[in-house]
């Protein structure tokens, strides 16, 4: 949880919480706890997922937004689980604290499993494809039932608002989200290429079920262009694929091929394009803008590693020990030396 609110939080709350979703506290399982709480639990024979965060994270609003915009995919063909309401009828529930309040709530459990990279196919690929594709196309006609539950648009976010970077913030990290925030706004927004995305669908934020891809964590869904929802999944699997390489883990997923970043590209994105393209269509010009949006993506992760765990406190070792296996120094070097730049998209265009 941000430090800017773990404090806060405790058992009252979380006792709080399930009492007004009528979920069974002897049965919870912490699942993540970096943004919110997030818990595996049980509401008579449902399984649910219930989900605690802050108002320093998210107004009950913009959650409002996010559950709204999950049950619309759903209802348009996305296997993504829907929000359920509490005991009083509420999709989210208020919860008071010391300072601001504890916003709780809860989705259907996907069912199935997040899948190994050991298994990772074609047809996985052109299934991730298709169900992103699904969604882009579904958000090309959504408006929320209210203006007061829009979610935010991409440079409403806190990492574009150069006064609340720390002050001892690199003068490139700085120069570069100035100047990356001019790039973007100077592009095109239309219904073709721009709209309210999932943003995070990685391959630890959905379920694989005989097939299906279930799609959760919607938390930071935003207005944002379709690329970005590429460039989080592209740097996932890049960075992945890079990891295991270099272990000499590629027999599974590759037929037993050894694969560089460029080779590995062109088998994900083949497939992912198949099936993004049964789904939806973008102009190829946008294809070829992916390097910049990769780049972008990877400066948000910069200030994020910076932000939330105080990375000066850690050993190398211990800061490169989760995604994306790099110490806060190798992240910086790449950015200046432009890593994601050296990638060619020409041909999925």
């Amino acid at each position: 949880m941000l430090r800017e609110y773990e404090d806060l939080y405790n058992d009252d709350v979380l006792a709080e919480a399930t009492r007004r979703f009528g979920i069974d506290a002897g049965g919870l399982t912490l699942l993540d706890g970096q943004h919110s709480l997030v818990y595996d639990c049980r509401r008579g024979e449902e399984s649910l997922i219930l989900k605690i965060t802050h108002t320093l994270h998210r107004s009950r609003e913009n959650i409002m937004g996010e559950l709204e915009f999950v049950n619309y995919v759903a209802e348009g063909g996305v296997a993504a689980p829907r929000a359920v309401s509490s005991l009083r009828g509420n999709l989210v529930e208020v919860l008071e604290a010391k300072k601001g309040s504890f916003l709780a709530f809860a989705y259907e459990k996907a069912p199935g499993a997040l899948v190994d990279w050991r298994h990772w196919t074609p047809t996985l690929f052109k299934e991730w494809g298709a169900v992103i594709g699904r969604m882009h196309a579904l958000t090309k006609h959504y408006e929320p039932s209210s203006e007061a539950i829009r979610r935010r648009y991409w440079h409403e976010d806190r990492d574009w608002q150069l006064q609340d970077h720390p002050p001892d913030m690199p003068s490139f990290i700085r120069e570069e989200t100035r100047r990356a925030k001019e790039w973007l706004m100077a592009l095109p927004q239309d219904k073709d290429s721009f709209g309210l995305i999932h943003s995070d669908l990685h391959q630890w934020n959905f379920f694989v079920d005989d097939g299906t891809i279930r799609p959760f964590d919607f938390d930071n869904a935003h207005y944002d262009w379709f690329l970005a929802d590429f460039s989080t999944v592209l740097q996932n699997v890049i960075l992945a694929q890079a990891r295991h390489y270099e272990r000499g883990e590629y027999e599974y997923w590759s037929g037993g091929k050894k694969m560089d970043g460029q080779t590995f590209l062109t088998y994900f994105m083949d497939s992912f394009m198949a099936g993004y393209r049964e789904q939806n269509s973008l102009s190829a010009h946008w294809l070829k803008k992916l390097p910049e949006f990769l780049h972008i993506r990877y400066l948000t992760m910069y200030w994020d590693k910076c932000r939330a765990r105080e990375p000066e406190k850690l050993s190398e070792e211990e800061q490169a020990s989760a995604y994306p296996w790099r110490t806060v120094k190798q992240m910086y070097d790449e950015l200046v030396d432009g890593f994601w730049r050296r990638y060619d998209f020409t041909q999925y265009a």
